[in-house]
């Protein structure tokens, strides 16, 4: 908490700033980068201090009826930004009925801000990501599956990903970078809603996240 406030009051004085019309081109880029990167410890502390909640039995969850495509939708909007720059292909597949989940709406977006961030991180500029949605053959569970074409995760990781800060190698033997806190975080949060949360990397096709709540 004592990191958290004077980050926000960067924050806010930044955000003020960028709204003046008057700022010089480099300047403005500058302050740009110095934004991206405040908001990037908030988001980090915010879920470090999520993840203390979790082991201390203190993240309720306030659970109600979400429609999956509505919420997905929503989560995907914060990323056509990045997905147009990198000329990602980004999509929603879902058959044509509405299909509902029982879930906390706010850590629901958690969860997925988490692993679509993550899909983002290691696939290249031209690469694809389609978030999948259905019913299982059940009909008792929905699966949710963000899959990407990225550097993919060697089999011996696959678990390893969804501990804090893990990082490993690729299959060509390159460091990947860490996974931060979001993906263990996303695991615990699934956890509390008695769901299921899996990566599967197939050789050279990169990296499937499958949900199933």
């Amino acid at each position: 908490h004592e990191l958290r406030t004077p980050l926000t009051l960067i924050a806010s004085p930044l955000e003020a700033v960028l709204q003046k019309e008057s700022l010089a081109p480099d300047v403005r880029k500058n302050l740009i980068i110095a934004q991206h990167n405040t908001h990037r410890m908030l988001r980090l502390i915010n879920q470090i201090l999520d993840f203390r909640k979790i082991q201390n039995e203190k993240m309720r969850l306030l659970v109600e009826k979400l429609n999956v495509r509505e919420s997905l939708e929503a989560i995907m909007e914060n990323f056509e930004n990045i997905a147009r720059q990198h000329r990602i292909d980004f999509r929603l597949e879902m058959g044509a009925d509405d299909v509902y989940v029982w879930a906390d709406r706010d850590k629901f977006e958690k969860i997925f801000v988490n692993i679509i961030s993550n899909a983002f991180k290691f696939t290249p500029s031209g690469g694809s990501i389609h978030v999948v949605a259905g019913l299982t053959e059940d009909g008792e569970h929905c699966f949710l599956r963000v899959e990407d074409n990225g550097i993919g995760i060697p089999q011996n990781k696959l678990t390893e990903v969804f501990e804090r800060f893990s990082q490993g190698e690729n299959a060509k033997n390159s460091y990947y970078q860490g996974t931060g806190i979001g993906l263990a975080l996303s695991k615990e949060i699934v956890n509390l809603h008695h769901g299921m949360i899996r990566a599967e990397s197939p050789e050279g096709k990169g990296t499937v996240f499958i949900v199933e709540l």
